[in-house]
């Protein structure tokens, strides 16, 4: 065996262990990189929500009524004369306007029937207060202040219009036995000014007692 021969085998196994050495660590770290645990998908997106508005509340329309103008009036069970009678009413009466057809309105009456009349004999009702049973007076009753013992009592009683003012007055009581007195109290109640009762969306007139002490 030449020496050049020699040389080379002592390269080789110098040089052998070393090559494989620096071989085996780059494959464990691709080894080791590959057991690293994988980061997780990002979260999908959130999709947009919609938010509905808030129902709002359609405004009731008022009530429509109607007057009876006729001095009798059928309503029927049908928008046609042909139609059975349900029921009657009188000149005058409010009806509540259930609905239309053509020349024929559908109506409930005070007591829940409901029916039909001609539009013919009827007219739109204007709006108006509920009915009131009593009457409000609006001016300042005089207060009685007397020295010494009581002179006596004034009655009276006034017929007040629909417009609230005193239409008429009669003496029922008077034990006063002074004229002036009297004079006084009839002076007091005419001045008087009332809110009238309603009835059927209308003031009416109303008797009012006044009583004076003197």
């Amino acid at each position: 065996m030449s020496p050049h021969a020699v040389a080379r085998m002592a390269v080789v196994k110098t040089t052998t262990p070393r090559s494989v050495a620096v071989l085996f660590v780059p494959i464990l770290l691709g080894l080791i990189g590959g057991c690293k645990t994988a980061a997780p998908p990002p979260p999908p997106a959130s999709a947009p929500v919609e938010v509905a508005p808030a129902a709002k509340a359609k405004p009731v329309p008022p009530e429509e009524t109607v007057r009876v103008t006729a001095s009798r009036l059928n309503v029927r069970s049908q928008p046609t004369t042909a139609g059975a009678t349900v029921a009657r009413v009188k000149k005058g009466e409010r009806l509540l306007v259930l609905g239309r057809d053509e020349d024929w309105v559908q109506v409930k009456l005070a007591d829940g029937t409901s029916g039909w009349v001609s539009g013919a004999y009827v007219r739109k009702d204007e709006l108006c207060p509920g009915d009131k049973a009593n009457a409000e007076l609006l001016s300042d009753v005089p207060l009685s202040f007397n020295q010494g013992a009581a002179i006596g009592r004034v009655v009276i009683e006034a017929t007040v219009s629909s417009s609230g003012s005193v239409a008429s007055t009669r003496v029922v009581q008077d034990t006063t036995g002074a004229p002036e007195l009297l004079e006084r109290a009839l002076t007091e109640v005419r001045a008087f000014q009332f809110a009238p009762p309603i009835r059927n969306c209308k003031p009416a007139p109303f008797i009012y007692t006044y009583t004076r002490n003197f």
